[in-house]
């Protein structure tokens, strides 16, 4: 009895190595093209601003993938990361003594954002799609409404902030990788992160077990938020200035690489491994794209196949 009980856990463990392990094949085959097709490609600049660019997309998406494994969704990410780069910009305006302060409400606006979102869905009782679409339109609108063309200005440790290297890593790939770090094992091995997933798996039984849902919620729908609003610090400091195009399908992307990493759609399944795995994969394709001088009306179609073809290798259901 104990080894019949025990073949669905196992097929479960597999399939997740096995999607995971795709993933990652994925990435050498196109590392093993770009070598072989550019000298460029694997050139130390090269793969410094892959992993940094990594890191831009890395820390939105691993917000996502929270309230994914929750069995929910945030289409507002995009929106997020818009607005706290144009309201960033305009508040610093260039000034050294704004940065702190205005850092702190940027991030305070998308804890506010989060808590929102986990409100509506909690008290109100409405689905986490249909919330998050009406935020990702009103924060755009909002965002827009501000400037429809570059405004403000970075000070001049934010802009500094972007070249900064810790060896020969860039400082932004390193702290990503503390984050990624830190996510790891709370889901692994806090209370916190055992309830994520029972919510995903089951909301019912969750709640039934005595698990504080709307406590976890508000939890992972703050942290996306919040992580959503530091993306735009990091996007600030590249750009140097509020520019409202920042943001655009940023959810389209952080859903897809969350996706390509073997988290299911319907929650409780996937991890952070897979999902960095995602987000690698599609940095690594966009950049080979360039640096090959693919046009650009054919990257987009290149890029759809690659992640259909991905998703393919260990398509989720329900089960």
């Amino acid at each position: 009895m104990t080894a019949i009980s025990m073949q669905p856990l196992r097929r479960l463990v597999m399939g997740r190595n096995t999607r995971i392990l795709a993933v990652y094949i994925l990435i050498g085959i196109l590392l093993l093209i770009g070598a072989l097709s550019s000298e460029r490609f694997l050139s130390e600049r090269n793969l410094f601003n892959v992993l940094r660019q990594a890191s831009f997309l890395g820390v939105v998406t691993l917000g996502q993938m929270l309230v994914i494994l929750t069995a929910g969704i945030d289409l507002s990410v995009g929106s997020v990361v818009k607005l706290t780069v144009l309201v960033s910009a305009v508040l610093m305006n260039g000034s050294s003594e704004n940065t702190i302060p205005v850092m702190f409400i940027v991030m305070g606006l998308g804890l506010l954002i989060g808590f929102v979102h986990a409100f509506f869905i909690n008290q109100l009782d409405i689905n986490p799609f249909i919330v998050t679409l009406a935020s990702y339109v009103i924060l755009r609108g909002i965002a827009l409404s501000i400037s429809t063309s570059p405004i403000g200005k970075s000070s001049r440790e934010v802009l500094l902030f972007y070249d900064q290297r810790l060896g020969p890593l860039s400082v932004i790939f390193v702290l990503f990788i503390l984050l990624v770090a830190f996510l790891y094992w709370m889901l692994r091995y806090t209370t916190f992160g055992r309830y994520i997933y029972a919510l995903g798996g089951n909301q019912e039984v969750a709640r039934l077990s005595g698990i504080p849902i709307k406590r976890v919620r508000y939890g992972v729908f703050m942290l996306c938020s919040l992580l959503a609003s530091l993306c735009g610090l990091l996007w600030l400091s590249r750009m140097g200035v509020g520019d409202p195009v920042i943001g655009n399908s940023l959810e389209l992307s952080t859903i897809t690489a969350v996706i390509i990493g073997g988290t299911s759609l319907f929650g409780g399944r996937g991890g952070v491994i897979g999902t960095i795995g995602g987000v690698l994969l599609l940095t690594i394709l966009a950049n080979l794209l360039v640096t090959l001088n693919v046009p650009q009306y054919y990257q987009g179609l290149i890029e759809g196949a690659v992640i259909v073809a991905a998703v393919a290798l260990y398509k989720q259901d329900r089960a």
